[in-house]
């Protein structure tokens, strides 16, 4: 099978979110001013990114199991080019809160439906190459911070940048999913009886299916506190401007990319809960460091090792949890996984706007470290489920 161009597909869908995502997250000083609210109002807002992501997982988790990865890629890479329209146009609180919705709406989507199709591809490649798919997710988030940087830097606004780059996103999604592979056979009618039964024996394995979001969704908020709250913390406690403050997620992202170029080749030597274990060890050092470092160059340092460190944690256990109990219900428990992880992810970040009423923000991004402990205890759990 000539898995060329299936691959490049599923490249390109992981390099779209993670652009969107970070072009999203650079312009979120500028959308703070436009729209004149502070970090607490903020973080508030970033539940409604939870609630969409949610929305969304249940959504494509069906539209997986009962017509295909390729057909909810497709969808999920034309939404969520065009979510970032919201926030390019939001001028006040309620038009923000709405933006952000879709917004966690669209990359929520797009992610399930390009981790359906990457392990699709996964399956009936030679070698490992899941991570490898993870690593466009950090190239894309690397060209969004530059792209923003630059952009601000020239004067141009979010609602330029943002809008324009969102159809362009789009408009390419719907062009290559037409490179991914095609749809798996949807059941019968004649399949209701064995569906039934296969679903009486996945609700046996749902709490494993929970631990793996659980996990998932602590990885991800680790991730989402430089997505979201990077630029903001240069800009408070390192006293730089809005351009520099992109360089934060640059770093970010390059850990990320760096982490993501190894980490097959270290699972298939050393297996999942090696990356998982020592990648949430170093993240979680490198957040907590961020609390005291005591200038602009220390903490891109300290941002570069938390995306070296958590660059395979999230992807190691979306992998685990697409391979948890019945095959007929790999989407659905996959669709559980990541709907848990969102939830989390894109919500979680907005605990730190809340603890910012209470603790300055060098501070309050060190709850990440709590959640890398948590990985640390729950992780051997789900190395006996993944051996």
């Amino acid at each position: 099978m000539k898995l060329l161009k299936p691959k490049f597909a599923v490249c390109f869908f992981f390099f779209s979110g993670g652009a969107s995502l970070a072009l999203w997250a650079v312009h979120i000083p500028l959308i703070e001013r436009t729209v004149g609210i502070g970090y607490v109002t903020l973080g508030a807002l970033f539940m409604f990114s939870g609630l969409g992501g949610f929305a969304a997982m249940q959504l494509y988790g069906w539209i997986i199991d009962h017509i295909g990865a390729k057909t909810a890629t497709r969808i999920g890479g034309l939404v969520v080019g065009l979510s970032l329209l919201g926030p390019a146009l939001a001028q006040d609180v309620w038009s923000l809160g709405l933006a952000i919705f879709f917004l966690g709406f669209g990359i929520a989507g797009v992610d399930v439906g390009m981790n359906a199709a990457a392990l699709q591809v996964d399956k009936v490649n030679k070698r490992a190459i899941f991570t490898f798919f993870h690593l466009f997710w950090s190239v894309g988030g690397l060209f969004g911070a530059a792209l923003g940087f630059a952009t601000i830097s020239a004067g141009f606004d979010q609602s330029q940048t943002l809008s324009i780059t969102g159809v362009v996103l789009s408009v390419t999604g719907v062009i290559v999913a037409g490179w991914l592979l095609p749809n798996e056979v949807v059941a019968t009618k004649e399949d209701k009886n064995k569906n039934r039964v296969a679903s009486k024996a996945n609700r046996r394995v749902l709490p494993l299916v929970i631990l793996a979001g659980l996990m998932a969704s602590a990885g991800a908020i680790i991730e989402g506190v430089a997505q979201d709250w990077s630029a903001l913390y240069l800009i408070d406690i390192q006293n730089v401007g809005v351009a520099a403050a992109a360089w934060g997620l640059v770093a970010f992202n390059l850990g990320m990319i760096t982490g993501r170029i190894f980490i097959d080749r270290i699972v298939e030597n050393k297996g999942r809960g090696f990356i998982i274990r020592w990648g949430s060890l170093l993240g979680g050092v490198a957040i907590a460091a961020q609390a005291i470092a005591p200038t602009f160059e220390i903490s891109l340092v300290l941002w570069y090792f938390l995306g070296l460190g958590i660059s395979g944690v999230v992807p190691q256990i979306f992998a685990a949890g697409g391979e948890i109990g019945e095959a007929t219900h790999s989407g659905r428990n996959m669709a559980r996984v990541v709907g848990i992880t969102y939830v989390g992810a894109l919500a979680g970040p907005s605990a730190i706007g809340l603890l910012t009423a209470i603790y300055p923000l060098n501070v309050a991004i060190g709850w990440g470290t709590a959640l890398a402990i948590f990985i640390l205890v729950a992780n051997p759990r789900l190395e006996k489920l993944t051996k």
